[in-house]
């Protein structure tokens, strides 16, 4: 295994626990560092995406079998397993995009067994640059014992599930918030600045500065309504996946003016309701990313059957994902978003692939998912042989009578 490189290079001068010692009394901070059981770390941003490690504290060294010195500016990739790495780097990774602190509960081996574990990871922001420099991380046993039985577990899914659950609550309680407080609060404003207007001289100037004001309030309304639309749920029980998507693609252009092209094959509507629920919702987060970083004007959103699995596809005209060799590549790759979109299609057996160049002005970003097709079939297969069932049984009794 070789050194990760790094553009922070010149920044070894200052080691990590001196980074960890920063408004705290160093006795204190080297005692906690030194003692606890908790699995301590520092680790940095590095080129395409990928995180290195600057140091580790005892407890470890001693879980992974390694010290501190031998992970030093190794990638984190390099050393856990595939799995402690990738859940690892997605909350680097989201504490990264959000520059503020992510806690989240995982499943974590580092070596032995397959636990839960609560990881914390914090940002250092550059006072000058307001970058993120360094993430210092934590790992603690899960005190939760429910968290701990493998029956309550099932490999992960049914605490993903909960967390998404949870998700979809607060996203519905801040869309009604947006709608029903901040937007009025705006309308108010605008009706304001129309008492406002009745009262000036009417030069140019005046009358200048009050359409600014009331564009920039347009402006703050149509994002607020477009963002409450985006994170409101959608409810699936009446027309199906399809139907709903479409409804809701064509409300999200209307609210943005964006064109979104919707092609829909009917068999997803086969797809056991759970599923349907997490297609829809892998739907609203990636159009929300769109709204928010692509700088698109087309959006085109296919779910088509190949090779016997169904594919769906979303794809923008925007300007795409910083490119790895640029400053910033791979922020926007990690996030909130990217990581409950892996959680939701893992729910149902599929995967997850982001493309874009981010060279072109207008390259675009396409996120691919791939889910069974077998889904909907097996649910078919079940009620046909349980009509086929029932029939056989109607048939015996009325030959017994």
């Amino acid at each position: 295994m070789k050194p990760h490189g790094s553009p922070a290079r010149e920044s070894r001068q200052t080691s990590p626990k001196r980074w960890l010692r920063v408004g705290l009394q160093p006795s204190t901070e080297e005692l906690y560092w030194n003692s606890s059981a908790d699995l301590l770390f520092v680790a940095r941003p590095s080129f395409c995406g990928h995180f290195v490690y600057e140091s580790i504290n005892p407890a470890f060294e001693s879980r992974l079998g390694v010290s501190s010195r031998d992970v030093l500016d190794m990638d984190v990739s390099d050393c856990l397993s595939a799995d402690d790495a990738r859940s690892v780097c997605e909350a680097l990774r989201a504490s990264l995009a959000e520059k503020a602190e992510i806690r989240i509960r995982q499943r974590l081996a580092f070596g032995g067994s397959s636990r839960t574990r609560e990881t914390t990871v914090t940002p250092i922001l550059d006072p000058a640059t307001r970058g993120v420099v360094r993430l210092i991380g934590c790992h603690r046993e899960a005190r939760d014992v429910r968290f701990e039985d493998p029956t309550t577990w099932g490999n992960g899914l049914d605490v993903e599930a909960g967390l998404l659950s949870l998700q979809e609550s607060i996203q519905q309680r801040i869309a009604s918030d947006l709608h029903d407080s901040t937007c009025q609060h705006l309308i108010a404003a605008s009706l304001g600045l129309m008492r406002i207007r009745g009262q000036l001289d009417g030069t140019q100037a005046a009358e200048r500065i009050c359409d600014e004001i009331d564009a920039s309030i347009d402006e703050a309304l149509r994002e607020l309504r477009a963002f409450a639309y985006l994170l409101h749920p959608r409810d699936l029980t009446g027309d199906g996946l399809k139907a709903t998507i479409e409804g809701y693609a064509e409300g999200f252009a209307a609210r943005t003016s964006l064109h979104v092209r919707v092609n829909i094959v009917p068999e997803v509507d086969g797809l056991p309701y759970e599923a349907q629920r997490s297609l829809l919702r892998v739907v609203q987060e990636a159009l929300t990313n769109v709204f928010r970083h692509a700088k698109a004007t087309e959006v085109a959103i296919v779910i088509d059957v190949v090779d016997s699995r169904f594919q769906l596809m979303i794809s923008d005209n925007g300007r795409g994902l910083p490119h790895p060799g640029r400053p910033g590549a791979g922020t926007l790759s990690g996030g909130v978003g990217i990581p409950a979109m892996r959680a939701r299609l893992h729910g149902i057996g599929g995967t997850l692939a982001i493309q874009s160049s981010g060279m072109a002005p207008h390259s675009g970003t396409v996120l691919s998912a791939v889910f069974p097709h077998v889904l909907a079939v097996n649910r078919r297969n079940r009620r046909r042989t349980t009509t086929n069932t029932r029939a056989d049984t109607g048939t015996q009794s009325a030959k017994e009578h």
